[in-house]
């Protein structure tokens, strides 16, 4: 099975750079800024002289891109797989956030059952994560790398971790945030989370 797991959210997209919902059903492509940001943790990993067995991304081309300018010093096959697509938030998507009633926008964050209109929830992509992560006990080699979205990977570590939606849903990551999670024996534990060292600054929260 994979032992170690490292995660990388997609660089950022013109949707992010505008405030505007993208979901699994849109796909906006990188900015300058995001293709930077790739290049800086693809640079950034051949340093540590970080390798993999298996590189598995989201089919959404705001993935791919990342996931294709990150690897490209490894020389592995990338393989797609929809499960990792972002959650999909129905007729949101393409929205501004400002244009989302506050009300709607705030149960979105805090309860994984609440749907957005014609699309998914938190605990819908949380299922995706754990046949994901059945996938992936099934699998022979040691390491791999994960590029996929922000809703995704927070449903994922929940999952892996055994930590509940609520919990996950709170924590973040930003483009092209880098983490790490290892097998325990029981259960997968995060030893990194949201690393922005490639970009030589601190998450832009703290």
């Amino acid at each position: 099975m994979i032992k170690n797991l490292y995660i990388v959210r997609h660089g950022e997209t013109k949707y992010n750079s505008e405030g505007r919902i993208q979901g699994g059903g849109l796909d906006s492509p990188l900015t300058k800024e995001g293709e930077n940001q790739a290049l800086l943790l693809s640079k950034f990993l051949k340093e540590q002289e970080i390798t993999c067995d298996y590189i598995f991304s989201s089919p959404l081309e705001r993935s791919m891109h990342t996931a294709r300018i990150v690897s490209s010093y490894m020389e592995k096959e990338i393989i797609q797989d929809p499960l990792l697509k972002e959650i999909s938030c129905g007729e949101y998507e393409g929205k501004l956030i400002t244009e989302i009633d506050p009300e709607k926008l705030k149960r979105l964050r805090v309860d994984p059952g609440e749907k957005y209109p014609g699309g998914e929830c938190v605990e819908d992509v949380r299922r995706r994560g754990e046949q994901f992560l059945n996938k992936l006990k099934s699998s022979e080699g040691a390491i791999a790398i994960i590029f996929s979205h922000g809703n995704f990977l927070r449903a994922f570590a929940g999952v892996a971790t055994g930590i509940s939606s609520q919990l996950a849903m709170r924590i973040f990551l930003d483009n092209t945030g880098f983490g790490s999670l290892f097998w325990s024996g029981e259960y997968y534990r995060i030893s990194l989370w949201n690393s922005l060292a490639h970009l030589g600054k601190l998450p832009k929260r703290i």
